[in-house]
């Protein structure tokens, strides 16, 4: 007798951008139906968009990072690594800590 298989465990991906790092948005971003103050297919932020890392999280299986972005306006969304690129800046200081 066999014993079944037991998917090994994948500890997840590090992320590229961290909390506080400046972004833009390296495509347009649309609302997938996720954001709740968007209708369906709106555009959240446009190409280019600079914007801010506010937390860090994983999601899927395997787990990849996903970032919570604001972008101008206080426009909150969810991103996947490859919708977003690093701007020249690449983190502002933590609060309470000098940079």
């Amino acid at each position: 007798m066999t014993e079944a298989a037991t998917p090994a465990f994948l500890p997840p991906r590090e992320p590229v951008f961290d909390w506080g790092m400046r972004i833009t948005a390296a495509a347009d971003l649309y609302n997938d139906g996720s954001h709740p103050h968007a209708a369906e297919g709106a555009l959240l932020a446009p190409k280019g968009t600079p914007g801010e890392v506010v937390r860090v999280g994983h999601a899927g299986e395997p787990p990849v990072p996903v970032y919570l972005v604001e972008f101008p306006g206080g426009v909150l969304v969810g991103c996947l690594e490859e919708e977003l690129a690093a701007t020249h800046a690449t983190r502002l200081p933590k609060p309470g800590v000098m940079g």
